[in-house]
């Protein structure tokens, strides 16, 4: 056990106990003397110290028998005078009358009620400055109110999500105290210093297999990346549960304090979201920052732009972490066509309209913008506001925070608000004391929003020196009843308006929101100006020129760009790229892949004999395989495994991640094209079959990405094999032997491998067998793996539902489905490998059922049935997921899966599986599908 003393306001001295298991206990040892502004009575009843000096007891608290749950003693009535104190302030003197009797039900509850709010509020800011003075103390001060939640920090094994999390460290050279304090408090000090990873969040541990709940105040940042990465869009809550409390309890609440929570409203508890986004963002790395903003946007959330950094230096252009957010949306000159655009959000140029605040204001910004972007007859929280559960909690440390959000038309026609997309960013703080934001926030908008209640003539003077810019100003004066306040701002407003383009609006006094229409038509009168349209990647020169930081400007950034982009440099043409650099998974590979499923199946032997036969696909395939030797490594190939064996760890992430972004942007643009060409062929009555198929080939195969390089990387390795094999060649003549190596080392990594090759339907066995043997042994033999697939009909979101339940990075916004099947490894914390039984989870994702492009062809069927047996074949569970309620195309799906099932029990293999149908949300559905169903399952 140990001890910190301290004083409280009424002069009494404390001394708070700290215990082994949790536990801490407050208590009295030294009572001031009665003096004029403390009566004898009322120092025997300080708030803080419940019990008379000559009552407290030394001893631990313990565990409540029988007797001592029977209800206590009525406590006497409260009688409150005010005082004035040596500062002149005023105190609230609460005294114990021993006469006090009283039989009203509803006066006893709101005393009680009353007293332990007071006590709760006093003996939390005591324990808080106990901390703050002894930092050895690890228990949080929300634990230790008045008994309740003592012991209830027994959560999940949460520090840094199992291992990793230590000890609040002290506080950093540079940084405030604001965001020490909250770093300790929040328990997040180890990961301030060391990080926190991608791999920490997805690693399967003990914190994995159940909800993280708001109990304490470290559950925060837990409880919102489990969330967020689960695309729950409660995850910003941040308001703490209470404890549990008896039915007897609960229902003797008088009405009034059932449902009065404005009067004594504490929020000390917990934290504003905002600010645990900004202490969970200073503490993670790159990737794991890109990966909680693309959540959060794919939520709706507003996401950060500009992140205070807690040092104390200046703030971060958050670029890198959004570049991968996706967007789709239909201009309102496609809605005709039904034509779609898509892009990075980065890559697109459109109008920034900033919102501010200048000193004080009533009005809200983010509840303004909140009505602004959200669609008429419907409401969304995209920033944190007040009108939120948590939204009202005070901030600490997110003062000068930018964040941003987007508008993209739907095509729904003239109910739209808006015909183009543009974006709007909201800083949050006073303007006057984040001016590198605002001076930044003024150069990229082409309209600014400022929130004001007066405009003085120090405001005058700070806005003159905004002189060289042709951004438009628009003041929103908040509705003030104080009539000179209104004129001398008036005044100066016109007196600037004579050196920036300065605009007034004047919201009404009943309902300042309805200005949210004029706003939306001042910003659909500026979109018509096109030459004020600029791209967040074009925005980053700017933040350099203010000296702002940009996250993706780090040596090793940098560095790994400059090799993806000198692949990329070489691509003009997908198809054209493809044919000359990647040619031994081109027509060679197609017609191997053919003669070796012919000598599995011996469909096309006739009554030639069978060894005969056989023999002759073998030369010819061993033909096609000398003729596959011949080709060099191309430069593209050569470029990808110097950058991926010459770069660092966290370079080789970088350049994954920059090569992906570069090839799925060029993917997608090409793809457009072609989509849009098939488009207006189609329609053309002049247009012939033949042309609608090739295209139709066209955007089939127009996909580009980092798998058809490790695919190209594969079929080096399985043709060189295959010489050794046939002994064409020496095996000391290998050059390929490390690919499997580099393979494996990306699979650790978490990126995805090709374990089909979708174009082929082809599995190269040496080259996937290689991989797993180099696996091995760089685990030292710990790789006991279990195995998770899903299966489906195409576009029916399976590739979502895996990034979903295991916050994984399959390809899903490229532009094409997936093709083939893709493996990722899940590494399982020591913690619960004894309990799955395994080291890793492999997620394998398959290519869709019932294809169309494979209908037209005979053995589409057949090729359905044989991914289905692989996948069931490979799985110790199956995930079904089904995402329609027609009853007969469900039962086709359900045919090709039992047929799977039944092969499976031949070979005494039992896998299990589960059944997923989701997108059913009508309340009618259950009922009207009964009938259905029961003959589906019978």
């Amino acid at each position: 056990m140990s001890s910190t003393e301290l004083t409280c306001e009424m002069g009494c001295c404390l001394q708070t106990d700290h215990y082994i298991d949790g536990t801490a206990d407050l208590r009295p040892i030294k009572h001031p003397k009665p003096s004029i502004q403390h009566s004898t009575q009322a120092s025997e009843s300080c708030i803080l110290c419940p019990t008379k000096p000559t009552e407290y007891s030394t001893q631990r608290p313990t565990q409540p028998t029988e007797s001592s749950t029977q209800r206590p003693t009525k406590p006497p009535k409260p009688s409150t005078q005010w005082t004035n104190n040596r500062n002149s302030e005023q105190q609230l003197i609460i005294s114990r009358s021993p006469s006090y009797t009283s039989n009203n039900r509803n006066e006893d509850m709101e005393y009680l009620q009353t007293r332990r709010d007071i006590l709760n509020r006093q003996r939390r800011s005591v324990i808080r400055k106990a901390n703050c003075e002894s930092e050895k103390h690890e228990e949080s001060p929300t634990n230790m109110v008045l008994g309740d939640d003592i012991g209830a920090n027994a959560d999940h094994g949460l520090a840094k999500l199992g291992s990793s999390m230590g000890s609040p460290s002290g506080p950093r050279s540079g940084e405030s105290p604001e965001f020490t304090a909250l770093v300790s408090r929040l328990k997040m000090g180890e990961c301030r210093q060391t990080k926190l990873t991608l791999q920490d969040v997805l690693n399967i541990g003990q914190e994995s297999m159940n909800d993280i709940e708001l109990r304490t105040v470290e559950n925060i940042p837990w409880y919102f990346l489990q969330n967020v990465m689960a695309l729950n869009v409660n995850a910003r809550n941040t308001t703490l549960k209470e404890p549990a409390q008896s039915e007897k309890t609960k229902y003797s609440l008088s009405r009034f304090q059932c449902y009065d929570d404005d009067e004594e409203t504490d929020s000390s508890d917990s934290v504003h979201p905002r600010d645990v986004l900004c202490v969970l963002l200073n503490c993670s790395d790159h990737f794991l920052q890109q990966e909680i903003v693309t959540k959060m946007s794919t939520c709706q959330f507003a996401v950060p732009l500009l992140l205070p950094a807690g040092d104390g230096s200046n703030c971060t252009f958050m670029l890198w972490a959004m570049r991968d957010i996706v967007k789709r949306w239909r201009p309102r000159s496609l809605a005709d066509s039904k034509g779609f655009m898509e892009d990075n959000v980065v890559n697109i140029p459109m109008p920034i309209f900033s919102f501010v605040r200048l000193g004080t204001c009533t009005l809200s910004k983010s509840k303004f913008l909140n009505h602004l972007l959200s669609p008429t007859h419907s409401h969304y929280s995209i920033f944190v506001n007040q009108d939120m559960d948590c939204g009202n909690y005070p901030g600490k440390v997110s003062d000068g925070l930018v964040e941003i959000s987007w508008f993209f038309p739907g095509g729904s026609g003239n109910s739209e608000t808006f015909p183009e997309p543009f974006a709007v960013t909201n800083l949050h703080g006073d303007l006057e004391s984040n001016l590198a934001q605002f001076t930044f926030l003024t150069q990229i908008s082409a309209t600014v929003f400022i929130f004001i209640e007066s405009f003085t003539e120090e405001h005058y003077i700070l806005f003159t020196k905004l002189r060289d810019t042709d951004t438009n100003y628009y003041f929103i004066l908040s509705p003030s009843n104080d009539k000179q306040k209104m004129q001398i701002s008036g005044e100066n407003l016109k007196k600037l308006s004579s050196t920036l383009k300065v605009f007034i609006i004047k919201p009404s006094n009943r309902n300042p929101f309805k200005s949210v229409s004029d706003i939306q038509e001042i910003i659909s009168d500026s979109m018509k100006d096109k030459g004020s349209r600029q791209s967040l990647d074009s925005m980053a020169i700017v933040a350099n020129r203010y000296g702002i930081k940009v996250d993706e400007d780090s040596v090793e950034c940098q560095n790994a760009r400059k090799h993806a982009l000198l692949i990329i440099s070489e691509i003009k043409n997908v198809a054209q790229y493809k044919r000359e650099n990647m040619q031994l998974q081109g027509d060679l590979w197609k017609e191997i892949s053919g003669l070796e499923k012919e000598m599995c199946r011996m469909k096309n032997q006739g009554r030639c004999n069978t060894t005969i036969y056989r023999n002759q696909l073998v030369k010819k395939c061993f033909d096609l395989t000398k003729t596959q030797y011949q080709h060099q490594m191309p430069e593209g190939i050569k470029n990808f495994l110097t950058a991926i064996t010459h770069l660092t760890e966290t370079g080789k992430c970088y350049f994954m991640k920059w090569l992906k972004f570069y090839l799925d942007s060029i993917a997608r643009r090409h793809g457009l094209k072609l989509q849009a060409e098939y488009r207006r062929k189609s329609i053309a009555e002049s247009t012939k079959e033949n042309e609608l198929k090739r295209l139709s080939h066209d955007i089939s195969y127009s996909s580009l990405g980092i798998e058809h390089f490790i695919r190209e990387m594969g079929q080096f390795y399985e043709v060189e094999c295959s010489m050794i094999k046939q002994e064409q060649i020496s095996p000391k003549q290998k050059q390929c032997s490390h690919l499997p190596g580099i393979a494996a080392d990306l699979l650790l990594g978490g990126f995805p491998l090709e374990l089909i090759d979708g174009d082929v339907s082809n599995i190269p066995l040496q080259w996937i067998e290689s991989i797993l043997n180099e696996l091995e042994t760089k685990t030292k033999g710990q790789c006991r793996m279990r195995v998770i697939t899903v299966l489906g009909v195409q576009s029916t979101g399976k590739s979502t539902l895996l990034n979903t339940m295991f916050g994984l990075q399959f390809p899903v916004s490229s532009g094409r489905c997936t093709r083939g099947a893709f493996m990722t490894l899940i590494k399982v914390k020591e913690e619960v490998q004894q309990e799955l039984g395994c080291d890793f989870i492999l997620v394998i994702d398959t290519e869709g059922l019932k294809a169309p492009e494979l209908s037209s062809l005979e053995d589409s069927f057949e090729h359905d049935n044989e991914l289905a047996t692989f996948v069931v074949g490979l799985s110790d569970i199956t995930i079904i997921n089904m995402a329609m309620e027609n009853m007969a195309e469900m039962k086709d799906t359900l045919q090709i899966v039992v047929h799977a099932f039944l092969r499976m029990s031949e070979v005494g293999k039992k896998p299990n599986f589960h059944l997923v149908h989701q997108n059913v949300s009508d309340v009618t559905v259950h009922t009207k599908n009964e009938v259905g169903r029961e003959n589906l399952l019978n």
